[in-house]
């Protein structure tokens, strides 16, 4: 009986180590969103959560809005409010700005990366070491 716990132990912490290698090589992903995923999403129905008179609902909105005033002296700022609350599209972004839609998803992207670091901190910190 001993024995058959310990090749058990075996097995799994052999298990274990091999799949904190794969994620960390990426070779595995986990069904996890990313936290910048997550941000978008949030962005995304941000508009419909400031409609809400739920307790919590208000306390997100607050965390978001806090978030948002952290990139609020950027330039690029206006690209959040017209893609995500807006719905503009990237084209109609670019036009906004007189610029091109590459400048334009490499600074969204720049800006949801600090939002999401706001946001989801404890997200980003694991998407770092794995």
């Amino acid at each position: 009986m001993m024995e058959n716990k310990n090749i058990k132990q075996i097995i799994e912490d052999t298990v274990n180590r091999t799949v904190l290698k794969l994620k960390a090589a990426d070779l595995l992903k986990d069904n996890r969103k990313s936290a910048y995923q997550k941000t978008e999403e949030l962005l995304r129905n941000y508009p419909n959560f400031k409609l809400s008179d739920q307790p919590y609902t208000k306390k997100l909105c607050n965390k978001i809005e806090t978030a948002l005033r952290t990139i609020k002296d950027d330039y690029y700022y206006e690209v959040i409010a017209l893609y995500y609350f807006e719905k503009y599209t990237r084209e109609e972004v670019a036009e906004h700005f007189n610029t091109s839609e590459t400048t334009i998803s490499r600074n969204k992207r720049r800006l949801i990366d600090r939002l999401s670091t706001v946001l989801f901190s404890d997200d980003k910190i694991y998407e770092i070491f794995l």
